[in-house]
């Protein structure tokens, strides 16, 4: 093996804000070269320029809602992404002729979405086929932009060759496509049969493919799951996560500038913040890198030497992790870095809004056995999920987090109606989940009281508690969450003082 064959890969994962300009790119480039001067080979992940996710999105409508057979190029959403991409190529001093593989890309988008006009429609599966555009031309657009800067040996990978999902039990079409799952797995072979001899790799985050060979995303947000998990593809040294944020704060700082950057803590705990709602990272990113012991950074691309966010091992097992009922692959026995730290103490107050609220009351639930099981039944079959759960003697409430198709949808719809058949059924949307989110929360239960007042003038229609010790969840109308947030947050995260867990204020970050 080579000597450059020998250098450990890093994965690296720039966000949208991240690649919508000459200036980032030349930072994109800059920490390329930094990475490169210490021998190590670099797996770079991209999403889509900024807001043409968005656009994608209205290009769809827009082709579904114009005559039959309109042409794309009348629609001011498809306008918006070509002249977003063409005014980027000119920032960065690109040639005409470099600009040929993207221009068969916006040809070929062009196509499907005057089919979707034609047909007045559009499946998941186009939908997913018209989404996953955004990264594709993104890297198409890259590759000539990091040659330009400086980093030549940079090869283009398309990340459906390396990415397959697995199907989920009475999985909806619409998740099969636009919410696809990928388990995490070990292939560095796989990897370098297609980066070859190329120490710097250019591929797209968000997109995969069916085991069928077509095209998927993995849900909005899913870029930072990609680089997470073709780290664990790779064995890389490290994930970082570049972002426009410093990384995970103790809430939300456009609600309460006091929020405090998170230093160093475990994957499990991270895991639950992204979970409970902080935006940082999407929930999935964590578990393959816990899967594979490898170290996740979180940095913000525009302040790059500033501190982040460091999520390591903890005592935690991998039994915890959300992947580890769903992969039978063994995970490297390497053990990772550990946070060593497993005092109690309540890391942040987050919220999440837009959840729904269903309520199940009946009386032949008193004493019966196997009444859950009927409740939670049609949950499973319509591919549903289930967030959080409260019971009594005769009443179930559960959340729901994420519905396909929304409560307007035929799953939800068809979800009542069997729940109808077993009992009474009051439905409170949207409303929203404020969490605290901690280590050994029970622990700091005691504490907790003087903050608790901030419920006292309004309603909580669900109390829950992790059952690791992890978080204590209210449920509550949803105007209130970001008022009842804050009064948490300042009544249990302290505004100052040095330790290993908390770092600066983001207004201190700011000034």
């Amino acid at each position: 093996m080579s000597e450059e064959l020998s250098e450990p890969w890093v994965a690296v994962k720039f966000g949208g804000t991240s690649v919508s300009s000459a200036f980032s790119w030349r930072q994109i480039a800059d920490h390329i070269k930094h990475l490169r001067s210490k021998n190590k080979r670099v797996w770079v992940v991209i999403s889509a320029v900024t807001q043409v996710s968005n656009h994608l999105e209205k290009c769809v409508e827009e082709a579904i809602n114009a005559g039959e057979g309109e042409s794309a190029s009348k629609f001011p959403s498809f306008e918006f992404i070509r002249k977003a991409h063409y005014k980027l190529a000119e920032d960065a001093g690109l040639s005409p002729e470099s600009l040929s593989p993207l221009n068969r890309l916006f040809d070929e988008l062009g196509k499907i979405l005057e089919g979707v006009s034609l047909l007045q429609e559009a499946s998941p599966r186009v939908r997913a086929r018209v989404m996953a555009q955004g990264e594709l031309a993104s890297t198409l657009l890259g590759i000539p932009i990091l040659k330009a800067m400086g980093v030549d040996d940079v090869i283009r990978i398309d990340a459906r060759d390396l990415l397959q999902t697995t199907p989920r039990p009475n999985e909806q079409e619409a998740d099969r496509y636009l919410e696809g799952l990928v388990l995490p797995s070990r292939n560095p072979v796989a990897c370098e049969r297609l980066s070859g001899t190329h120490p710097v790799v250019l591929t797209q985050g968000f997109i995969a493919r069916t085991p069928r060979g077509e095209t998927c995303i993995l849900g909005r947000g899913g870029s930072d799951t990609s680089a997470s998990l073709f780290g664990a593809l790779l064995g890389a040294e490290a994930v970082e996560i570049w972002t426009d944020v410093h990384g995970m704060f103790t809430t939300d700082p456009r609600d309460e500038p006091a929020a405090r950057l998170i230093h160093k803590i475990s994957y499990r705990e991270a895991e639950e913040l992204a979970a409970m709602g902080a935006k940082v990272l999407h929930p999935r990113c964590i578990g393959p890198c816990q899967w594979a012991s490898i170290p996740l950074l979180i940095k913000n691309t525009w302040d790059p030497h500033a501190q982040g966010t460091h999520i390591v091992s903890s005592k935690l097992s991998l039994s915890s992790s959300s992947f580890a009922s769903l992969t039978s692959t063994p995970p490297p026995s390497t053990p990772g870095e550990t946070t060593g730290d497993a005092n109690p103490s309540v890391m942040a107050v987050i919220r999440r809004v837009g959840q729904t609220l269903i309520s199940l009351s009946t009386l032949e639930m008193w004493g019966a056995s196997g009444f859950l099981a009927k409740a939670f039944a049609p949950f499973e079959q319509l591919g549903i999920s289930i967030d959080l759960v409260g019971t009594s003697q005769s009443t179930v409430t559960i959340t729901m987090d994420r519905i396909p198709g929304g409560v307007a949808g035929e799953p939800f719809q068809a979800l009542l109606a069997r729940l109808r058949a077993l009992g009474q059924v009051e439905v409170v949307h949207p409303c929203a989940v404020v969490s605290i989110v901690g280590r050994r929360i029970r622990h700091v239960l005691h504490e907790m009281g003087p903050a608790l007042k901030a419920f006292k003038d309004h309603q909580i229609h669900l109390v829950s508690e992790s059952s690791e010790n992890l978080n204590l969840s209210f449920v509550v109308e949803q105007d209130v969450a970001t008022t009842l947030v804050v009064a948490l947050h300042n009544a249990l995260v302290p505004r100052e003082g040095k330790d290993e867990l908390f770092g600066p204020t983001w207004a201190d970050i700011k000034a």
